[in-house]
């Protein structure tokens, strides 16, 4: 069990150094949709340092570390998984849906976005990870276009050709007889 001490430390080391390490991570991985995965292990191995030693001096350069650690660990262990599976993975999820759905949900609104959404996704994957990793920093995690510049090394006028350019593609492959609705 967890002790209050431990927890206040914790969460005042969380944000401290979210930002940074989210950055790190999205700039280190080859895959964004393993960003979410990696940034929890690191700190839930910062929890259990805690956890075991309240006296440690943990700092963001040792939060870094851990987090260098496990991505190289995270993507060791998925290339190893993709070797030994024998069986397809699936994105099977159960949820009680009588229970977490609201009165007023609408089910055809819900699929419309939801299906607008995976279609986003797919096109931004076949574009360069460059272009990705703007897209996840700039929509998902509110960064600013100087901030990304300064996360991705490159100038700011680069970040929003990449931005502005990729939206003009994605909005002719999303507008009705598009590539996308043919």
């Amino acid at each position: 069990m967890l002790d209050q001490e431990a927890l206040k430390i914790f969460e005042k080391l969380y944000e401290e150094t979210y930002q940074e390490i989210l950055r790190y991570i999205v700039c280190k991985c080859s895959n964004i949709e393993d960003v979410k995965d990696i940034l929890q292990t690191v700190y839930l191995e910062v929890l259990k340092k805690l956890e075991k030693d309240i006296s440690l001096k943990i700092t963001k350069q040792y939060i870094l570390g851990i987090a260098k650690n496990k991505i190289n660990e995270y993507y060791r262990f998925n290339y190893k998984a993709k070797i030994i599976s024998l069986f397809e993975k699936k994105d099977n999820q159960e949820i009680e849906i009588s229970e977490t759905i609201p009165d007023e949900f609408d089910l055809q609104t819900y699929l419309t976005n939801k299906n607008d959404v995976e279609i986003i996704w797919n096109f931004l994957k076949k574009k360069k990870i460059i272009i990705f990793k703007i897209f996840y920093l700039y929509y998902y995690s509110d960064y600013k276009i100087k901030d990304i510049a300064n996360t991705l090394n490159i100038s700011e006028a680069n970040v929003k050709n990449y931005l502005y350019r990729t939206l003009k593609e994605l909005a002719s492959f999303m507008e009705p007889g598009g590539e996308n609705n043919v």
